[in-house]
């Protein structure tokens, strides 16, 4: 089968989950590809060129910029504007203790980010695979980040699959696809043409990017790669999320407003009974209140919280759990339930709840999925919830 074409390549770059309701001959077709022989060298740079690398790029955070996230606390920003102020006033041996403070602080959750960033960084790393492919009538191995759709990927036991295929031939293989679907049974892929609206782990003749192969060996089409894959839509939604706070640390920003503009509101009360009582000189006056600021402010909060955080780090770092940043160390602490399903099934993304314990008392609640149907029963009773208290 070979659809090449000496004009500009103007592969479809079609949604991966449309081809498995084709045959894999109008897979072929439709990618431009060609089968046996696969690719020439031309298409494939041309398409590499059109399409860019099969990779997912995490948008990453320059060093400075975290550095300078550091600083972003209302304490830090007090600190500073008191490092500010006796500059001003020459006292520099005040100056560079106060910031020494800031400093040493700043560098503590820094370095625990970039020793954090850095491991992940292996890890992927570490991930990085080749690929067996097949052009110009030849098979051998490339990196996995430049295979291009129309690609002929022959897979065999061990292979991590390097992007979305659809399986042109294959022996008894059986494909893990417990990172996409959750199912921890290998799956055997054929490839026979489905009909209708087929769920995504049920697609027997689709082999995905990030699934393992654990038996046999197989023959696909490249149709999709990089971000188009399904998980590297996945990994872009996840992308997308915002950032939000912790709960420890919308506590200790709390903390750090409440204090600090006590401290200065106490600080200008003080100011202006010294102004006006007249007791010291204008510039005694002024150092009098930044020391009573500086020593009044928690400037060892960050760093004390940082030390503890680091500490529960490296308790998960043994634990084989890596963490990015110092405050998700806590986030389980604050958590109050926990939904969640056993390995080995398909999930809908639908939680049930079955059953209720409250004190002695076990209740039971049918029903399935979001529709609001159902009794909750004690003893084989149904219960009024609006009439029970414990409810």
């Amino acid at each position: 089968m070979s659809t090449k074409s000496n004009e500009a390549d103007d592969v479809p770059l079609l949604n991966s989950s449309d081809f498995y309701q084709q045959s894999w001959t109008e897979t072929v077709d439709t990618l431009q590809g060609n089968f046996p022989d696969g690719l020439d060298s031309q298409q494939a740079a041309a398409r590499l060129e059109k399409f860019g690398y099969n990779e997912v790029n995490s948008k990453k955070t320059p060093k400075w910029q975290i550095f300078l996230r550091q600083f972003n606390n209302v304490i830090v920003y007090i600190l500073l504007v008191a490092v500010a102020l006796t500059l001003l006033m020459r006292h520099y041996s005040d100056a560079i203790v106060i910031g020494l403070v800031v400093i040493i602080n700043a560098l503590i959750g820094y370095m625990q980010e970039v020793n954090a960033s850095n491991a992940l960084d292996k890890i992927k790393s570490m991930l990085s695979v080749e690929a067996t492919v097949i052009r110009d009538g030849e098979r051998f191995d490339i990196p996995s980040r430049e295979l291009v759709p129309g690609d002929l990927v022959y897979l065999e036991a061990g292979d991590n699959v390097p992007a979305d295929l659809r399986i042109i031939d294959s022996d008894n293989l059986r494909i893990q696809e417990s990172s996409l679907t959750g199912e921890a049974d290998s799956v055997l892929k054929d490839n026979m043409l489905l009909v209708g609206q087929i769920p995504l782990a049920e697609r027997s003749n689709m082999a995905y990017a990030s699934t393992a192969v654990t038996n046999g060996s197989a023959t696909g089409i490249v149709v999709a790669t990089g971000v188009h894959t399904q998980i590297g839509q996945i990994s872009q939604s996840v992308a997308d999320v915002s950032a939000q706070k912790t709960p420890l640390i919308r506590e200790l920003d709390s903390l750090g407003r409440g204090i600090s503009w006590l401290i200065i509101v106490i600080a200008v009360v003080m100011f202006g009974l010294g102004w006006f009582l007249q007791i010291y000189s204008l510039q005694t006056l002024v150092m009098a209140i930044i020391a009573m600021i500086v020593g009044s402010m928690p400037e060892g909060l960050p760093a004390a919280t940082s030390i503890i955080l680091a500490t529960g780090v490296k308790k998960l770092t043994k634990k084989h759990a890596i963490v990015k940043t110092l405050p998700a160390a806590e986030t389980l602490g604050a958590v109050d339930i926990i939904a969640s399903d056993k390995t080995g099934t398909l999930t809908k993304n639908e939680m049930t709840v079955q059953d209720i314990v409250i004190g002695q008392h076990h209740y039971h609640v049918t029903g399935t999925g979001y529709a609001p149907d159902g009794d909750i029963l004690l003893d084989d009773v149904i219960v009024d919830a609006a009439k029970d208290p414990a409810l």
